[in-house]
């Protein structure tokens, strides 16, 4: 089939790079915090208000990526991941539009859901239960969180209590869809 791509080589990843994985792409997050403001106000001049969507664009075509990765590549035949997919999908939209002020905001769901997943990832070596959804969910909120007080102390960024909510419910949009959607077994050593 043409549109099958390997991915085991996900799976063979150690312990320690899953992790180092997870602390650069969270590094790189706090890294930028200085230059967010300034950046997007360079986006904004060069691009227009259009940019302001980009977010939204990014998560559609994710969003997209992984339907076509469910019906192809996993061959899912359960109608009950397909309603999953589409409620996650129109509740990731209504955040998208409804919640969000600025064109910047509309990462938050892009940036934490991978974050999100990518701590999954890392743990689901480790923890063989229920609980990893916990853990997960512990520690991508606590790097959320961190995320809106490393703004508060920089000179060019402010704290933002409504910037953790959207933090934590990009997490938690994220970890809906990796327990509903994706299902990895978490039993299997993967």
């Amino acid at each position: 089939m043409p549109l099958y791509i390997n991915y085991d080589f996900i799976k063979s990843i150690s312990r320690e790079w899953r992790w180092w994985i997870v602390a650069i792409y969270t590094c790189a997050l706090y890294a930028f915090l200085p230059f967010g403001t300034a950046f997007w106000r360079f986006v904004l001049n060069h691009w227009g208000s259009g940019i302001n969507y980009l977010g939204l664009f990014c998560v559609c075509v994710l969003g997209l990526y992984f339907l076509i990765y469910l019906i192809f590549q996993k061959h899912v035949r359960q109608f009950s991941v397909y309603i999953a997919f589409f409620v996650i999908s129109a509740g990731c939209l209504a955040v998208l539009k409804y919640l969000c002020v600025a064109g910047a905001e509309r990462f938050h769901l892009l940036l934490y859901g991978i974050l999100v997943a990518m701590v999954f990832w890392a743990l689901k070596l480790d923890v063989k239960n229920k609980r990893i959804y916990l853990y997960t969910a512990i520690i991508g909120c606590a790097l959320g969180t961190i995320d809106e007080l490393i703004q508060g102390v920089l000179p060019s960024r402010v704290f933002d209590v409504r910037d953790i909510f959207m933090n934590w419910l990009s997490i938690g949009m994220g970890e809906l869809f990796v327990i509903f959607v994706l299902r990895p077994d978490i039993y299997k050593q993967s």
